[in-house]
């Protein structure tokens, strides 16, 4: 069974969603955990529910100083990291011509940036641990099935090379990276489609799906748990669909 005793695991954007999932999941094995996001009522309230041993850090990663404060009430409160998962994200759903400078740059300052400086900030201390990242991609950085959302699938796809380029460089120093790549999950992030649908369209879209389900933010956390683990010590540069076989249909 995988255990985190004795684990610290930091989790960006984890005061919902997939990352509030990971957070629960991590807690539940034995981690020590630390959670960041921008609304501050939100994360005290998430970190309230989680333990009273759970550090909440408000951070935007897009901003260097944020990051490099979290990082270091992370290493102040804990002494250590050993998993970093990098689950904070924006969407847009403008297709190309419709898309300004500005939303582009956004998204991409959230969800590529803002996994770039965890990384950076925090690879001392994950270096010190022999410790694993996981990025959380998205099945979309794989295949645009609408178009509709270019900014968020180029980021997502930027984030696969990142690992890519994170597991090559410092596998020799003990630091794994992964990424895993969720289809459809409702999520905070795109609750207001989901809720616009009819329940006719609701039953297309799980339709798509092999398994005739969509995933929950919990399938997402127990892969990112597994890969960031000591079950996947050999695992590293990978991009992990998490999509109820929607790739392979």
């Amino acid at each position: 069974m995988i255990r985190y005793d004795g684990k610290v695991v930091l989790i960006t954007g984890g005061t919902a969603g997939i990352g509030l999932a990971a957070a629960a999941l991590a807690r539940a094995l034995g981690a020590q955990v630390a959670i960041a996001g921008r609304r501050v009522e939100q994360g005290r309230e998430a970190a309230a529910g989680l333990g009273p041993d759970v550090l909440f850090v408000p951070a935007d990663v897009s901003h260097d100083a944020d990051v490099r404060r979290l990082v270091g009430a992370v290493g102040e409160r804990f002494g250590r990291l050993d998993v970093l998962v990098n689950n904070a994200g924006v969407i847009r759903r403008r297709p190309v011509a419709d898309e300004d400078a500005a939303g582009w740059d956004d998204v991409m300052a959230i969800n590529l940036r803002g996994a770039f400086l965890c990384c950076k900030h925090a690879l001392p201390l994950l270096i010190a641990s022999r410790g694993a990242i996981v990025n959380v991609s998205s099945a979309l950085a794989f295949r645009s099935r609408l178009g509709t959302t270019p900014a968020y699938n180029a980021s997502k796809a930027g984030m696969i090379a990142l690992t890519q380029a994170l597991a090559v460089r410092y596998g020799p120093d003990g630091v794994r990276a992964n990424a895993v790549c969720p289809s459809f999950v409702v999520t905070d992030l795109n609750r207001d489609l989901w809720d616009s649908w009819s329940p006719e369209q609701r039953a297309e879209l799980v339709a798509r799906f092999p398994l005739r389900c969509l995933g929950t933010p919990e399938d997402v956390a127990r892969a990112i748990l597994f890969l960031a683990s000591d079950a996947a010590t050999w695992i590293s540069g990978v991009a992990l669909l998490v999509d109820g076989g929607l790739s392979a249909a």
